[in-house]
């Protein structure tokens, strides 16, 4: 296996550490379910009509039918239906027992008071039948599932006014590099504005997750570590940006090392991203990000982001897409995975974007998606398919 396959690897071994907690439906998006979600009742829990029409036998459908009464949704018949007779329905309203059938309001030809005819022998029936989306009793959901915006009515409909879920980890970001301004300050030369806390800020409050802190420290060994300390008091999760990789100010492995972490890998095996550390302590984890942009952000989508899911007990699979190029990739080195942004077009085609490497940071402004260039492969004609992650 190659190094982003261990890694793959040691991700799937991980054993989920987290507190649950019972939380009110309308805040469990983007939570983790940590129950099993069960219909207390059939979907649709009546025969309900599927359009505004009128319900009648399907053996009259030819026939001269007399309209006893109308059917709003909410309401229930009064009157049965006998032979030649039928209601009029609105869409969602509970069909009378002794109708098989709704014709459309579109197929409806009016014949005198009270009195209507269906001019569409060929009808469909136009019924969504009691327990057609489910059955009381049955799992609509298992523990782990990551709550999407579907995933709200789904626990709507099976009577969850409240859910468990995994609890929101306390998470501290931090920033290293005596280089770094915020981005409000004009950087002096020499300086650069810090933009990747915002990036993984963003992509942490995208997973729904409780940012506690953001911190901006000079390379300074000392404040680095008093400042790494502190938030190992105050967080579950710490995630650092630059000092990972192997220069005289990069600091994150040495402070890992002399505490006793259990550093689970130094290298990802990705480029950009190659350097980068998730450690773990006491049941605290630390990440050591690049301090480049796009390395960064890519070390968060393919390795944080599913380290972090699956220690909370999510069941994650990344969306990956398999397109065509519309352009012939090159590259010299095939000595790791690349991970390249690009642009999945209009015609759903894997489009090429200007991306000089990790710092090209307004690169992310025209992606949308991550090309994967697997290990070995330094080219990939146009007409040819790769795997893309959205963004």
């Amino acid at each position: 296996m190659n190094q982003f396959e261990i890694i793959q690897d040691k991700i799937k071994q991980l054993t989920p550490c987290y507190l649950t907690e019972k939380v009110a439906l309308e805040d469990v998006y983007n939570r983790i379910l940590q129950e099993d979600v069960i219909a207390d009742m059939h979907m649709p829990p009546f025969n309900k009509s599927a359009m505004d029409g009128y319900a009648c036998r399907y053996e009259d459908i030819a026939n001269n039918l007399e309209v006893l009464e109308v059917i709003n949704a909410g309401k229930m018949a009064t009157n049965k239906v006998g032979k030649n007779q039928c209601v009029k329905i609105m869409t969602g309203a509970a069909v009378p027992a002794e109708c098989d059938c709704v014709f459309m309001v579109e197929d409806t030809v009016n014949i005198g008071k009270n009195k209507v005819r269906c001019n569409n022998q060929k009808t469909k029936k136009n019924i969504c039948y009691q327990g057609e989306d489910y059955k009381k009793g049955e799992q609509l959901l298992s523990k782990g599932t990551i709550i999407n915006i579907s995933l709200m009515a789904v626990l709507a409909g099976a009577g969850y006014s409240e859910v468990v879920v995994s609890k929101q980890p306390r998470v501290t970001v931090i920033a290293t590099g005596s280089e770094l301004v915020a981005p409000e300050q004009k950087p002096n030369p020499g300086q650069i504005r810090n933009s990747n806390s915002s990036q993984v800020i963003a992509q942490l409050k995208k997973m729904n997750l409780n940012v506690v802190a953001s911190l901006q420290l000079k390379d300074d060994y000392d404040i680095i570590t008093e400042q790494f300390n502190n938030a190992l008091e105050t967080s579950d999760f710490v995630i650092l940006t630059g000092g990972a990789s192997v220069g005289d100010f990069d600091f994150i492995p040495e402070i890992l090392q002399k505490q006793n972490f259990n550093i689970f890998w130094k290298y990802t095996g990705i480029k950009p991203g190659n350097p980068m550390t998730c450690s773990e302590k006491n049941g605290k984890y630390v990440f050591g990000l690049s301090g480049n942009p796009v390395s960064s952000l890519v070390q968060f989508e393919l390795i944080a982001k599913p380290v972090i899911y699956k220690l909370l007990g999510a069941e994650y699979a990344p969306m990956r897409i398999k397109a065509q190029l519309n352009f012939d990739y090159r590259r010299k080195k095939a000595d790791r995975l690349a991970i390249v942004p690009v642009l999945i077009n209009g015609e759903g085609k894997i489009q090429e974007i200007p991306f000089h490497g990790s710092a090209h940071i307004n690169a992310l402004t025209m992606a949308n998606a991550l090309l994967e260039i697997p290990l070995g492969i330094s080219t990939i004609n146009s007409g040819e398919f790769g795997y893309v992650r959205p963004l």
